[in-house]
């Protein structure tokens, strides 16, 4: 039964919901957990290059985070998202469902191109439309985001006080557009105040080429950090 377990687990591309393979197997839940878990087992205990990781609420085989660097070889044109790509994901993870406004309003910049281009790799979806005027649209994370980050749910995110991600609407909690968001326990200082702090010309911000295939006549977004390798 192990065998067969396994042999499901590889011929999947995609995170194999738990009541799938109870399905298929026809074994209760209890005892697939106890097969996926003597299989990790076997897998250290013979050194192998991988496990069954639980993600998107399902299961997956995944290589281990050492063999990283040699998996990016063989994948010369890896699935890669920009700082701009990542904080916008991040305000997202932990705010949603979130309005595009409030989105701008944490980042201090135009934030409607990074928004299609995560829209067009399915880590985001459209979460129905605020009641309020205009009826702006509202954003949230999708199951392709939690397997790219190797989540099994929301709840796996680190906490939200190590990332400073503040929407509130009160203006001195605003961030400012170079206040750097990691610190989340440092205070303002009183000359940085809202009104004096540097404007950002959204204009000077462009997308890295490696963030998205699509190539856009006015970009928004720009890159000043190198770009983060994702994925299996």
């Amino acid at each position: 039964m192990k065998n067969i377990i396994e042999a499901l687990l590889i011929a999947t591309d995609v995170p194999l919901p738990l009541d799938k393979i109870c399905e298929i197997v026809n074994q209760p839940a209890e005892d697939v957990r106890q097969m996926i878990e003597e299989l990790n087992r076997d897998y250290r205990e013979t050194n192998r290059a991988f496990e069954i990781k639980e993600i998107a609420g399902g299961f997956q085989i995944y290589t281990l985070p050492q063999y990283a660097e040699w998996i990016v070889i063989l994948h010369k044109k890896k699935e890669r998202l920009s700082k701009a790509a990542l904080e916008t994901l991040a305000i997202i993870a932990y705010h949603q469902p979130v309005t595009r406004a409030d989105i701008e309003k944490a980042r201090g910049v135009d934030s409607s191109w990074i928004l299609e281009s995560l829209m067009m790799k399915g880590l985001i979806k459209t979460c129905g439309r605020l009641d309020a005027p205009g009826r702006p649209i509202r954003y949230g994370t999708t199951k392709e985001f939690l397997r790219y980050f190797a989540l099994n749910d929301l709840t796996d995110l680190p906490q939200e006080e190590k990332f400073a991600l503040n929407l509130s609407r009160e203006p001195a909690a605003e961030p400012g557009p170079a206040e750097n968001v990691a610190d989340a326990g440092s205070e303002a200082e009183p000359a940085a105040a809202p009104e004096s702090a540097p404007q950002e010309n959204p204009d000077q911000e462009r997308p890295s080429p490696e963030d998205d295939d699509l190539q856009r006549p006015n970009p928004v977004e720009r890159d000043e950090e190198p770009d983060i390798p994702l994925g299996r």
